[in-house]
């Protein structure tokens, strides 16, 4: 598959398509996906196993991997704009099909969380919380992104409809959205506060939370062609600007640990710092991605791990909280829990092979739609490549 050059059917809304061809995959997000739900995985992994938030370093670390939520919001709006943009839509079959492969995965992995790890006190009180957690994602701790994921899909239409100005003014759309998501993040980090009550008291559980990334992730595909050439010969600026972005990110780390003495806005996730910083690591993963992907165009056995977590991140993402838990129970039990990095590390490789594993396993029974929102893992790579890029194993 060649990527390079080709184009999908022309940008717009309006008329209707005759026999227009499918948009090439795009393989590069999937060193993108890859390197994000294995990030997700180290930082919950940091939290438990390498004393997350208490030590200095290991809030700094936290600091930095915490644009791993803001890395799948784009991912999301790349993925659902550039298969959906420019086609003339049935909103109704839209919506069906995508809320189906997200809502049930959704409810299941919420009442199996409160199930395992929740006290059951009847089946009253089970149902009354199962409903609460159902509208603020609070069964556990990762499943808020299917809550924002359904949330964004309710507004695809008038999201579209701005990226039909974004086809013609990007650096306006973006550079409004860049401008509102550092006021809306500065609100959240120096205004009342998270759960304070007010504008922001579910904040992070908002679709408009991430605005400015999902922004980006359509701006993105709208116009890959052009910003794939770009990041293909400028390597170098990318990376750069993303070791100044880190920089900005640690000196405000530090500032609040040393001068605030709180290292938990340090390590913040929505903070005006984290803006500049996850623009970057998204843009450098992405232009890394598209070396990747220029790679599997002469070697097409080369990256195939990391095309097998791209291909089961949802999955990874829906189970590895289950197993760090179960995990942490052993190490506890056995005496064997002792905070460090080294551990850390183990816990990281150990969440994401069990998790591919078990994902795997479910993704070849008939119940996968349900489980994990796609088919059995049968796919061959052609058929791949000309398939559309957006489902939620993708996201």
């Amino acid at each position: 598959m060649d990527c390079v050059g080709q184009r999908g059917p022309p940008a717009g809304m309006g008329g209707v398509r005759m026999k227009a061809k499918k948009k090439p995959y795009v393989e590069a997000m999937d060193l993108v996906r890859a390197a994000t739900i294995v990030s997700v995985v180290a930082v919950h992994s940091t939290w438990y196993t390498a004393n997350g938030g208490h030590w200095i370093s290991s809030g700094a670390l936290l600091s930095l991997m915490h644009f791993t939520r803001e890395a799948f919001m784009a991912l999301t709006g790349f993925v659902l704009t550039y298969s959906l943009f420019g086609k003339k839509l049935q909103w109704k079959s839209v919506w069906i099909k995508r809320y189906k492969l997200v809502l049930f995965p959704y409810m299941i992995w919420s009442a199996a969380y409160m199930l395992i790890f929740g006290t059951f006190a009847g089946v009253g009180a089970f149902f009354l919380m199962y409903g609460k957690n159902l509208l603020d994602g609070g069964a556990w701790f990762q499943l808020y992104y299917l809550l924002i994921t359904m949330q964004f899909y309710l507004i695809l239409p008038g999201f579209l409809m701005l990226m039909r100005v974004a086809k013609k003014h990007p650096w306006w759309v973006l550079g409004a959205a860049v401008v509102f998501q550092l006021a809306l993040m500065t609100y959240d980090q120096y205004g009342i506060g998270p759960h304070a009550g007010g504008l922001n008291t579910y904040m992070g559980e908002e679709v408009w939370t991430y605005t400015l990334y999902f922004v980006m992730g359509g701006v993105g595909a709208v116009h890959w062609q052009a910003i794939r050439q770009w990041l293909a010969t400028h390597f170098r600026t990318v990376l750069t600007w993303t070791a100044m972005a880190a920089g900005v990110m640690l000196a405000e780390f530090f500032l609040e640990t040393y001068l605030g003495h709180n290292m938990a806005m340090g390590d913040a996730v929505l903070q005006p710092a984290m803006v500049p910083w996850s623009m970057m690591i998204i843009v450098l993963l992405s232009a890394i991605g598209i070396r990747y992907e220029t790679r599997r165009q002469t070697q097409p056995h080369y990256g195939q791990l990391i095309k097998r977590i791209a291909d089961l991140s949802f999955g990874i993402y829906l189970v590895h909280p289950m197993i760090l838990e179960w995990w942490a129970w052993l190490l506890s039990k056995f005496y064997l829990y002792s905070p460090s990095y080294l551990l850390d590390a183990i816990t990281v490789i150990l969440l994401v092979s069990i998790s591919m594993l078990g994902m795997g396993l479910i993704g070849k029974t008939p119940f996968s739609p349900w489980l994990i929102g796609r088919s059995a893992l049968t796919t061959t790579r052609s058929e791949r490549a000309g398939s559309e890029v957006v489902s939620p194993r993708h996201l």
